[in-house]
């Protein structure tokens, strides 16, 4: 082989190397993560939101990570359907009443962890411009709504 042919066949191989890296790394972007737990974004769901901050804490083995998204146009349509995927996709279940009619308002949704000693709960609260997802680890039982 020619030294034209070796650059050639090098830069393919780099060229795929950084596009696997990119898929990689992107598709762990789309989860939040707790523990073993991988719980689709939002953002994955309804799109780019611009996330203000989030902040992470562990007491023992219970973790927490908050998400506060703000500058949203439409937090009830959002919530609606990230709400319906997760029902329908990721097993939680709603274990508040809400209504997302509502201006202001919190949600909360539950899951079994993949470890079922422990759930997820996401507790979701919402105004007419922004959300703040707090997700939450740790030992338990989740009690449904009476009517679920």
């Amino acid at each position: 082989m020619n030294k034209k042919t070796i650059i050639f066949i090098m830069s393919i191989i780099i060229v795929i190397g950084v596009i696997i890296c990119i898929f990689l790394l992107s598709d762990k972007k789309d989860f939040y993560t707790m523990k073993d737990d991988n719980i689709k974004k939002i953002t994955s769901v309804v799109g780019k939101r611009k996330l203000l901050k989030k902040t992470k804490t562990k007491n023992g083995d219970t973790i927490i990570k908050t998400y506060k998204y703000i500058n949203i146009d439409d937090p009830y349509n959002d919530l609606s359907k990230y709400i319906n995927y997760l029902e329908e996709k990721s097993t939680f279940i709603p274990t508040n009443s809400f209504n997302l009619e509502n201006k202001i308002g919190e949600i909360q949704i539950s899951r079994y962890s993949t470890n079922k000693e422990y759930i997820i709960i996401m507790d979701i609260s919402y105004n007419a411009d922004s959300y703040t997802i707090k997700i939450t680890r740790g030992k338990g039982k989740i009690t449904p709504l009476n009517n679920f």
